[in-house]
């Protein structure tokens, strides 16, 4: 987790049916932004466990479409 954490309160104007929405998405981006050192180390941990010819781009892409 990040050494130091500080709230941050930011003002704008969204459409009333995109507020949520918009709330949500900064929510979950300031969630990773705190935990991105933790996930990398995970990443590190988990690479190469699954054994495939495939980029980690064509298995994100078929996941998704799936």
């Amino acid at each position: 987790m990040a050494k130091e954490i500080v709230d941050l309160v930011i003002h704008v104007k969204v459409p009333k049916k995109y507020a949520e929405t918009f709330r949500k998405d900064v929510e979950a981006m300031a969630w990773y932004l705190s935990h991105k050192d933790e996930l990398f180390e995970n990443m590190k941990k988990l690479k190469g466990i699954m054994k495939t010819d495939k980029s980690w781009k064509e298995l994100k892409r078929e996941f998704y479409e799936g």
